[in-house]
């Protein structure tokens, strides 16, 4: 998705990052390529980077500035610096405290050549069931793909598909009628599923607002309407937003279908959620506070650390658990432990793709919200002032610099 317009002494070229985990490695890779082949008379270069679409960031500078870092004459702290003190300079640019604006909500006009309308993925899973009554260790072992179609700017139609051949998932357990979550075995014992079909669309506002809807089959179980909106304050260190979704229960022996008699017409959510950056230590805090599937009020909190793109994740839930009529789920505390891998650390090249495994103790229905396939934090990511000005300065990071 490339798109370059020149408009007297100025370059400017938007593309979208597939490829580059950190932003100001793919900036300044886009750099290299704008300053080498940019005719003689441009002065100007401007980039700005997209996803699907969304512009995420944009940098301004000059063709000299770019030719004496790439020859090596500026550092890349000498050439951030000096490109931050011109930042006023350029027409349409009033932030002086960043080479880099996330605040760009427009592309440029024109045909996007190399036009990117679908992408795959394919990853092994391996889930298990541990300490079931029918048996301590259960298990299904296959494959999990996905096909996304990119029909429109921010918009995404996604497929997704599993196959287990080795699956020995069964439980002798009866769930609640008022099950939410410990329902789940049914779900699991297909060799095949149609694990989500749905229209996800993300929106850029002015002042870094973002907004996201899905709507279709949007995970295992659940179907209906999923939406949110977040917003990122004091240049990323802190993250708000509000989430809710309003889904029924799919049927299991059917791939479109729904659920009929099930003990609730519809399941409803709403959340006010919250994330703290702490990129000095590399760790992150989100509370998740609302009301869950089950209809349960309360918190979840979750911890995070980074490791050079793997994440390692703990969360605990304290919510009114009073509404459960079995001993099962009364006084019970959502917990357990996650991690997310970049495939980056295991190729031969950079790549955005990560994998991600957790574990939980049990099946419960305390504090249970449905899967996300993308979530505004997740989107937002690193593509704050505060990170960019680490990541681009970072020497600690495997391609994590703007060099």
């Amino acid at each position: 998705d490339i798109i370059v317009r020149k408009d007297g002494d100025a370059l400017a070229v938007e593309a979208r990052n597939d490829k580059y985990y950190y932003t100001p490695r793919a900036l300044s890779v886009m750099l290299r390529v704008a300053a080498g082949l940019a005719p003689a008379e441009v002065h100007e270069i401007r980039l700005i980077l997209s996803d699907n679409g969304i512009p995420v960031v944009a940098m301004t500078t000059t063709r000299e500035d770019a030719n004496l870092f790439l020859a090596e004459k500026l550092t890349a702290a000498e050439f951030l610096r000096l490109n931050r003190d011109r930042a006023l300079l350029f027409p349409g640019n009033n932030r002086a405290l960043s080479l880099f604006n996330p605040d760009i909500t427009e592309g440029l006009p024109g045909k996007k050549l190399n036009r990117e309308w679908w992408d795959y993925g394919i990853r092994p899973s391996f889930r298990m069931f541990l300490n079931d009554p029918s048996g301590f260790f259960k298990y299904r072992a296959g494959m999990r793909g996905w096909v996304s179609l990119y029909p429109w700017s921010g918009g995404t139609i996604i497929t997704g598909l599993e196959w287990y051949p080795f699956n020995t998932v069964s439980s002798s357990n009866a769930p609640p009628a008022t099950a939410v979550r410990t329902d789940l075995v049914p779900y699991q014992q297909n060799k095949e599923t149609l694990s989500m079909l749905m229209l996800d669309q993300i929106e850029k506002f002015p002042w870094q607002i973002y907004g996201r809807a899905a709507v279709g089959l949007l995970e295992v179980q659940f179907a209906g309407i999923d939406a949110e909106a977040a917003r990122p304050f004091f240049g990323g260190r802190l993250m708000l937003g509000l989430s809710g979704s309003v889904v029924k229960k799919r049927d299991p022996d059917r791939a479109l279908g729904l659920k009929e008699n099930d003990f609730r017409d519809r399941y409803e959510t709403a959340f006010v959620n919250t994330r703290l950056n702490l990129p000095e230590v590399e760790a992150a805090i989100d509370l998740k506070m609302g009301q869950f599937l089950a209809g349960d009020r309360g918190t979840r909190i979750t911890l995070s650390k980074f490791f050079n793109g793997v994440v390692l994740s703990a969360w605990y839930s304290e919510t009114n658990t009073d509404l459960f009529t079995d001993n099962f789920n009364r006084g019970y505390h959502d917990k357990g432990i996650a991690v997310t891998i970049p495939l980056r650390l295991f190729g031969g090249t950079d790549s955005k793709t990560s994998y991600g495994f957790g574990i939980s103790p049990w099946t419960r229905d305390v504090a249970q919200d449905i899967d996300h396939f993308n979530t505004l934090f997740d989107h937002i990511g690193r593509n704050t002032d505060i990170y960019l000005k680490k990541d681009a300065l970072s020497r600690d990071y495997r391609n994590a610099g703007f060099k």
